[in-house]
């Protein structure tokens, strides 16, 4: 009776983990944040721990039994195999996605001299496939003169407010990576030597991390950032 007990609490250990790995293999369908990424990958790398527990205790189980097993036995054994295919598949995936995300950010710094890549390489880094795409889509439309001067010049003024408000709330910005990124971008669009769409080129990939950190960091000029950025979409496919 003892040894039946046992089998059903592993057999039901192993399904609710098997229910959580199925939930991550949702999940990872559609994220893209590198951040979210990378904590389910620890979780899922956890799971290998407890699987090599399951799989001890089912052989410690499994041990002592002669001629038919009991129930459940076969039942645990099965769905040991599973998630050990199920665990392989999920990190798979997690790695191709990885360096899907690698050549994306490669592609886009290559877009940038190396003095520039040096100020917005740690930007690039933190942005999501999504936002990768959206920076990448309005660096073409920049590069290849179709937003007008006028739309060019708002959407820096917007960067320039949100840039210096992000210096003075230093104190009360809680990521420090953010304001050391925003004072290395304020060098660059304050050089008077550089032309409109030259700065706004170096600017664009850091109008997203803005926007994403804008209810935490409280940004008075966020809701001008945003519709600046919502322009220049609008603008993508024109022409």
């Amino acid at each position: 009776m003892l040894i039946e007990l046992r089998i059903q609490q592993l057999a039901d250990n192993i399904r609710k983990d098997m229910d959580l790995l199925n939930d991550y293999e949702d999940k990872l369908r559609y994220e893209t944040d590198p951040r979210r990424l990378a904590r389910y990958r620890t979780e899922i790398e956890r799971q290998h721990e407890s699987l090599s527990r399951y799989q001890q205790e089912y052989d410690e189980l499994r041990g002592p039994v002669t001629g038919e097993p009991p129930a459940g036995m076969q039942d645990s054994a099965d769905m040991l195999r599973q998630m050990d295919a199920k665990l392989d598949g999920l990190l798979s995936g997690l790695k191709d996605i990885h360096g899907d995300l690698v050549d994306f950010r490669k592609t886009l710094l290559a877009r940038f001299d190396d003095s520039e890549q040096v100020i917005v390489s740690t930007v690039v880094q933190r942005l999501d496939q999504n936002q990768l795409a959206t920076v990448r889509s309005i660096l073409d439309e920049i590069e290849s003169n179709r937003l007008p001067e006028n739309e060019l010049q708002e959407t820096l003024s917007a960067v320039l407010q949100a840039l210096s408000e992000i210096k003075q709330n230093e104190a009360g910005c809680y990521d420090s990576r953010l304001v050391s990124e925003a004072a290395n971008l304020s060098e660059v669009v304050d050089n008077p030597k550089l032309d409109v769409n030259h700065k706004l080129k170096v600017s664009i990939p850091i109008i997203p991390l803005i926007l994403k950190y804008e209810t935490e960091v409280g940004l008075k000029s966020g809701l001008n950032l945003k519709n600046a950025l919502q322009r220049l979409k609008a603008w993508r496919g024109r022409g």
